[in-house]
């Protein structure tokens, strides 16, 4: 396979060595720790006086504290006055993150210098992905007050494109349009892609065709297979794109490059924006930097944000460090495509540890299940059980029988692999809630008290 040719934006960044990279964002860190001390209310009570005269990666690491969630959202109370740099950050826009943790949801200011580097983060992705500017974009995330769709439109601004938000209509009416506007461009989530898939395999309808100009698709908001990889980009005949993104961390952090998030059949990089943000990637407990190749929590720390930046951030976020350098000969750091999870995603279920993706790869390994929900609780005897609900695609013309030893066959591998029996049926078409944005597929049901696994920080 040909490797696809380089679109690079900023070549001074993007060609810079590992040790050019890393005094640049000793620089910037530097810079950003001390502004922040001193203009920021906040973290004038929170840092040590030291932070002032900051001078080292060394010295952050030893001195400045990790940020949880839980300290962002007490700091809400006083969010203008004790939040915000002064003088001289005046305030333009509200984002809030999505609340999916369960904790509730923060709001961050952002001044129009913070809002023109969220759009201009995008475009790396954009251009990387094969968009020209002026190119047509479909954007099926709903746009509240959430940086998932309020960052688009800084994205769209500075790719002059023609730029269509559809998120507040239903799947019928966004393939009405994009059969109409034959975009460029679409930005949605795993899950709904593949909604989008079934709706025109059922329609009978060939996106090769009826999208003759569709280049690219970006994806975001949870993981996937390799396998649905494989089956979306041969469905949609274009390059599939992911990104990474933190509301705290006041952009997208990382995107796939032009090989997309499956280059030669091997799961691809996320480049990190090493320019514009610093990434840890530490063992859960211990905090230890990983190795190469192996899984940890993402803390981020902005070194590009005026209103309200963000030191030492833990996401809750499991990624995987990158063994080896993308063959697309970028420095930068990167994480693997298609595989961020939550560390509170985990559960425990009768002494075995589980997580949801590793039930995906198996529901979804052959393709012919479009949805599944699962519920775990406590049956009147007191047994942890699981009860999990699937839905075929309408197209697979399985008949009751076929469809009965597929749920046999599904039950029979997750026993096998993940070690926890379940109960499995089959339930009709479009029973089962669709996602637009993130995926939620599990509800855990057990009683207060129940052995649910939630990462601590240290």
């Amino acid at each position: 396979m040909t490797e696809p040719r380089l679109k690079l934006i900023n070549p001074a960044i993007e060609k810079m060595s590992r040790t050019e990279m890393l005094s640049l964002q000793e620089r910037r860190l530097i810079a950003q720790v001390r502004r922040a001390y001193e203009r920021i209310p906040y973290y004038r009570k929170r840092l040590p006086k030291e932070a002032s005269t900051l001078s080292s990666f060394a010295q952050f690491r030893d001195i400045i504290p990790f940020q949880s969630k839980a300290d962002l959202l007490v700091a809400q109370t006083d969010l203008m006055t004790e939040q915000v740099a002064n003088p001289g950050s005046q305030v333009v826009s509200m984002h809030m993150t999505s609340g999916t943790t369960g904790l509730g949801q923060e709001v961050h200011p952002l001044t129009k210098l913070d809002v023109e580097a969220m759009g201009s983060t995008w475009v790396y992705q954009a251009h990387w992905a094969g968009l020209n500017l002026g190119d047509s974009i479909v954007h099926t995330f709903p746009v509240g007050m959430q940086t998932g769709g309020l960052s688009s439109f800084s994205m769209a601004a500075r790719m002059a494109s023609r730029f269509f938000q559809t998120g507040i209509y239903a799947t019928e009416k966004k393939i009405d349009y994009l059969l109409a506007y034959k975009p460029n461009a679409l930005v949605i989530s795993p899950a709904y892609l593949t909604r989008l898939q079934a709706v025109f395999e059922e329609k009978n309808i060939s996106p090769k065709q009826a999208l003759p100009h569709l280049k690219a698709i970006f994806i975001a908001g949870e993981n996937y297979t390799k396998d649905w990889a494989e089956r979306s980009i041969d469905f949609w005949g274009a390059n599939i794109s992911e990104w990474y993104g933190l509301m705290q961390g006041g952009l997208n952090l990382c995107f796939s490059c032009e090989g997309g998030i499956l280059p030669n059949g091997k799961r691809g990089h996320l480049h990190i924006m090493e320019h514009r943000v610093l990434v840890e990637i530490l063992h859960p407990g211990t905090n230890d930097p990983v190795e190469p190749g192996e899984e940890g929590e993402l803390v981020a720390t902005t070194l590009f944000r005026e209103a309200f930046p963000i030191l030492r951030f833990r996401t809750g976020d499991r990624v995987r460090l990158m063994a080896n350098t993308c063959s697309c000969g970028r420095h930068l750091m990167s994480i693997e495509a298609g595989t961020v999870a939550r560390y509170d995603d985990m559960m425990k279920i009768r002494g075995q540890n589980l997580w949801p993706d590793a039930v995906d790869k198996i529901v979804f390994f052959a393709g012919d299940i479009e949805e599944y929900k699962a519920l775990v609780y406590v049956d009147k005897e007191g047994r942890e059980t699981v009860d999990l609900a699937i839905e075929f695609k309408s197209n697979t013309g399985f008949s009751d029988s076929e469809k009965a030893l597929r749920v046999k066959e599904i039950s029979s591998e997750i026993n096998q692999k993940v070690n926890v029996r379940m109960d499995i049926r089959e339930v009709p078409y479009l029973t089962l809630p669709r996602f637009e944005f993130k995926t939620r597929r599990w509800t855990d049901e057990r009683r207060a008290g129940r052995d649910f696994i939630r990462y601590q920080s240290h």
